[in-house]
């Protein structure tokens, strides 16, 4: 019978500890090491600031701006979109404001004009066209009122006078006026209402002054204030800005209603124009075809 012998190692390879692979930890330290270094370099960034322009008045919309108006702050230079503004104060002084500016308001290049305006610009920032007049109206009839609305204009005549707006259009539409007999067997004309302009431009309005300044040109005011004159009741009528525009000189009266005129739907009237109504009308005052 055989008997096996264990095989002994030696004591002192027995007592020594397996080395372990250095890697990890070089790798784990360098790793720590950029981490840091990124953090650092990330802070530093975010501390870096940028020289920006900003008013410290309002200016009013066409005054050209001075080195009293404006200060410069110091913002992040990793900031919002919106907060983009003009480092270089010699961009902004002598410059003009192209709409009301605020205390505060960071200067950005939009705000500014290189040249002072030459139309006339109400505080929202509607510009009155070349060649036009502003019309003041009153918006008791009319009720809430944006610049982006348009504005329909007429009167009433309660004399029923066939002239101011029957013969000035020559006919309407075919119909005559309807006639009201009086107790004396004489007939008069019914009182009516005349629409006048149609889809006219808001440029402003006043809401504390209940006033809408009105885009017309000189004929369509001078023609307006010849109403007013007349001591005519003025009304007028929010419409849209995409609507079809309605007759001009447009007559009814109480006796001229229809009932299927008055159940039908709105529809664009091939008659009626896409032009502001008037704007080729004669300046008042020159020849008259």
């Amino acid at each position: 019978m055989t008997t096996l012998t264990p095989t002994s190692a030696p004591l002192s390879q027995a007592l020594a500890r397996k080395r372990g692979n250095p890697l990890p930890a070089v790798l784990l330290g360098f790793g720590l090491i950029i981490a840091v270094a990124f953090a650092a370099l990330g802070y530093l960034e975010s501390q870096k600031t940028e020289t920006l322009v900003v008013l410290v008045r309002d200016v009013p919309y066409g005054r050209q701006i001075t080195a009293e108006d404006i200060n410069l702050i110091q913002l992040p230079l990793h900031r919002p979109a919106q907060l983009a503004g003009i480092s270089d104060p010699a961009a902004v002084v002598g410059h003009y404001a192209a709409r009301d500016l605020g205390a505060n308001d960071l200067v950005q290049a939009p705000m500014l004009l290189a040249e002072p305006p030459t139309q006339p610009v109400y505080p929202n920032g509607q510009a009155l066209s070349p060649d036009m007049v502003p019309l003041p109206f009153s918006t008791a009839t009319i009720g809430p009122l944006s610049h982006r609305d348009r504005v329909n204009i007429g009167f009433n005549d309660r004399s029923g006078a066939p002239d101011l707006c029957d013969r000035a259009k020559r006919s309407t539409e075919g119909e005559a006026p309807s006639l009201v007999p009086s107790t004396g067997g004489t007939v008069q004309p019914r009182p009516y209402a005349c629409r006048l302009l149609s889809s006219v431009r808001v440029l402003y309005v006043d809401e504390a002054a209940g006033v809408a300044y009105l885009e017309l040109t000189p004929y369509q005011a001078h023609t307006i204030w010849a109403l007013q004159a007349a001591g005519l009741e003025l009304w007028g009528e929010r419409y849209g800005a995409t609507s079809a525009p309605l007759n001009t000189l447009d007559r009814l009266d109480i006796g001229q209603v229809s009932v299927e005129r008055l159940d039908a739907p709105a529809v664009a009237d091939p008659a009626a124009t896409a032009t502001l109504p008037g704007a080729g009308s004669p300046v008042p005052g020159s020849s008259q075809p």
